[in-house]
């Protein structure tokens, strides 16, 4: 591809300067991926680190919240994963300051993860009062300390992935953060979910003689025993592991800076995982000439947090990072009911939190295979291939997993009640948690191919952070949607009409307000009748999200190969100017 790219702009002459300089490059050398093993390890690590606290926010605690609160109230609590959506806003000064002595990296991981530690260890007692007397708000500022600061984490992290691995190994570094974010949302979600279920507990892990109603796992014990975990690992990390990693890469050229030789060598880097991260040194030797008069200019340091910014409205300004911020933003909302809510729609219907984690730990496997797959598979050089695949099977999914909610028997509570209902609900599971790991592998490889290494971990955290604004922000209003749409109605028990003179809210359309133990419920019942539901916001708005996704579909599957066959430079966004309105000619 490259050499019929080269002869469609015309190769050099011989004797002259020009990119064809660049071709005997050969992006294949460098160390293998057994050789830094190292440093794929700590990229795990402190990615599994980061799965904890989101493993909590994003999986647990909806499902320990669904007793005491309303779905508007889950909701609200969405609101604690939004560090993670909106730290561009910050990440500048992560990337563009460091404590001396330390390192670039290690001055924020270190502090962060030790502070991330002592709250544990501080407010875990908090978090469970918090949770006991079913205040949404509390809960959630809780959790949002937490997310904060691992959401700052993982700038620094993300841009010494970009340095602890070679060129030749980088496009790992996807591979790295999904085995380490998935490990550490596995513990968070399933493990504890189950450790904390009583009925789990009495049932596996008891003699019968020592039933209890509670987990052997509260809270705030769970909360405690990783905050001493993140004080020994991240001791552990800042004692034996160097900040190290390759050059710092200089920074993207300006045609008309670095001149015509330059600006050639960057239109001619290809998007195969390697050429991203050697487009900007390849630039900057074919134009060795022209850049010697400014090479003090633009060194190896980091920029200052003004300049950082300036780079990042650069990149934000351009035609190609716009047109992937959209398809960011918008290519969950087809299947973020149906992902979100189903669960919480079975533990309605009567499922045990005993079951449900069961479920999950059999996706957990799968999730490591699909990651290594995804991986490989993105690694070919086209990774919204296997991202678009997923996002069709994915729709799919989203849809037969909103019909199994639909038709699975109210009151199963384990396997051995309805065993063909538990086994289609697992392999939803499976399936959906395969498709979503090979999309965000994919789709991380090809952040990997496009960013920008001189600027260190901020081009990846821009679009990882417009990443999660597609999925935390729309959280709120599709669990608000649902409960809004929901109505119940007190009926007779026996003849199953409306029972008369009893308020309107008597059967609130929250999960909270249809628990047998709620007083509202309890007002019902005392009435001589029962709650049921006459229309269920959930089935509304899902259906309404997958129509959407498909409207969607249409336009993904002609908009992607185009973002695909984007030259590198199409990504880069040059120094030394202020941004300047973007011409669609360019694209």
């Amino acid at each position: 591809m490259a050499a019929s790219k080269r002869g469609a702009n015309g190769v050099a002459k011989e004797g002259e300067a020009g990119p064809a300089t660049c071709k005997d490059t050969d992006e294949k050398e460098g160390p293998s991926l057994r050789s830094e093993w190292s440093s794929v390890l700590v990229l795990v690590v402190l990615y599994a680190l980061q799965g904890v606290p989101l493993g909590l926010s994003m999986g647990s605690m909806p499902f320990l919240m669904q007793a005491r609160m309303s779905y508007t109230a889950i909701g609200i609590f969405s609101f604690a994963a939004y560090p993670y959506s909106f730290k561009l806003l910050w990440s500048p000064v992560v990337d563009a300051s460091a404590l001396p002595g330390l390192g670039r990296r290690k001055s924020w991981i270190v502090p962060l993860q030790l502070l991330s530690g002592a709250v544990m260890l501080l407010g875990g007692a908090h978090a469970q009062a918090r949770l006991d007397a079913g205040d949404a708000l509390g809960v959630t500022l809780a959790f949002f300390a937490l997310v904060l600061l691992a959401a700052t984490q993982d700038v620094a992290v993300d841009g010494w992935a970009l340095e602890l691995l070679s060129p030749r190994n980088v496009g790992w570094a996807s591979t790295c953060q999904t085995v380490g974010m998935n490990v550490g949302y596995f513990l968070s979600f399933t493990v504890f979910l189950a450790l904390s279920d009583p009925d789990f507990c009495n049932a596996r892990l008891r003699a019968p003689d020592q039933a209890s109603d509670g987990g052997i796992v509260t809270l705030a014990g769970y909360l405690r025993f990783w905050g001493w975990a993140y004080l020994v690992l991240t001791l552990a990390i800042a004692a034996l592991k160097k900040e190290g990693g390759r050059p710092r890469p200089a920074p993207a050229v300006d045609n008309e800076i670095f001149g015509e030789g330059a600006a050639l060598c960057l239109n001619h880097a290809e998007p195969d995982g390697h050429a991203a991260l050697h487009a900007v040194p390849l630039a900057a030797e074919c134009g060795a000439a022209a850049r010697h008069d400014v090479e003090a200019e633009h060194s190896a340091a980091a920029p200052t947090v003004s300049q950082a910014y300036w780079q990042l409205l650069r990149v934000i300004n351009l035609p190609a990072v716009k047109r992937l911020a959209v398809v960011l933003i918008v290519c969950r909302l087809g299947m973020l009911p149906a992902e979100a809510a189903a669960a919480l729609k079975l533990l309605e219907k009567g499922v045990s939190k005993e079951a449900l984690a069961a479920l999950v730990l059999l996706e957990f496997p799968m999730e490591m295979v699909s990651a290594m797959v995804a991986g490989r598979w993105a690694a070919s050089g086209r990774p919204f291939h296997p991202w678009l695949l997923g996002y069709k099977v994915r729709l799919v999914l989203a849809a037969l997993s909103t019909a199994a909610v639909y038709l699975f028997p109210s009151g199963a509570q384990s396997l051995t009640d309805a065993p063909v209902a538990f086994a289609a609900v697992a392999a939803l599971g499976v399936a959906t948690s395969f498709c979503s790991t090979l999309m965000f592998t994919a789709m991380g490889s090809f952040y990997n191919i496009i960013s920008d290494p001189s600027m260190g971990g901020a081009y990846l955290t821009l679009l990882n952070t417009i990443a999660n604004i597609g999925i935390t922000v729309p959280k709120f209003f599709v669990f608000a949607a649902m409960d809004s749409l929901t109505r119940r109605v007190c009926v007779d028990g026996s003849s199953g009409r409306p029972l008369p003179g009893l308020p309107g809210d008597t059967c609130p359309a929250s999960a909270a307000g249809h628990s047998h133990s709620a007083p509202a419920h309890a007002a019902c019942v005392a009435a001589g009748g029962e709650c049921i539901v006459l229309r269920d916001g959930f089935y509304t708005v899902s259906a309404l999200s997958i129509l959407a996704g498909l409207a969607i579909l249409l336009w993904l599957r002609a908009d992607l190969p185009r973002l695909e066959a984007l030259p590198q430079s199409a990504w880069r966004a040059p120094l030394g100017k202020k941004p300047r309105p973007a011409k669609d000619k360019e694209l």
